[in-house]
């Protein structure tokens, strides 16, 4: 009895220890070099006003920001002619099947209307992740896809947004 008493405080007590990632506001933050996608998230972290200092020397840095960024030109070529093919075999023995089989065709065709849209306009995929270089620990990480106009400063902004959230929540669980 003794035994399970003991193990039952040991687990207890290595949860009370174990701490959620935080991200303290002040911080210094370095911005991983990303084909000129640092300077998005930069002037996204001033715009959204997230409580970090943005710093050119990696050394001086409490935080390292790195991510991932694939951005997708406008297609310049003619746009992608989708086809809807009805000439679906109807098996008159099963109505539900038959239904099934044309909300199916109709739901692959919608999908290909909105795949030749979205790659008329362009999109832009980030995934971001604040990492602590002492721990190798990943802090916070966030991906956003935004298609249309201004894309890559919408991830950021996004991605932003989302990091000052992180940050006072963090704040208040301290508190």
């Amino acid at each position: 009895m003794n035994r399970l008493l003991i193990c039952a405080l040991l687990a207890f007590s290595t949860i009370g220890i174990a701490q959620t990632p935080t991200i303290h506001s002040g911080a210094t933050v370095y911005i991983e070099p990303m084909d000129g996608y640092e300077t998005y998230l930069a002037a996204a972290i001033a715009k959204k006003q997230v409580p970090l200092i943005v710093v050119l020397d990696k050394n001086k840095a409490t935080y390292i920001i790195h991510s991932t960024i694939n951005h997708i030109q406008p297609s310049q070529s003619q746009p992608g002619v989708v086809i809807n093919n009805s000439n679906t075999i109807q098996n008159s023995d099963n109505p539900n099947r038959d239904a099934f089989d044309s909300g199916f065709a109709s739901g692959q065709a919608a999908a290909a209307r909105r795949a030749a849209y979205k790659a008329s306009l362009g999109y832009s995929t980030a995934s971001i992740a604040v990492i602590d270089p002492q721990s190798s620990q990943i802090l916070f990480s966030y991906s956003a896809e935004k298609d249309g106009k201004d894309q890559m400063q919408k991830t950021a902004e996004d991605y932003a947004k989302h990091l000052r959230e992180f940050i006072e929540k963090s704040k208040n669980r301290r508190k």
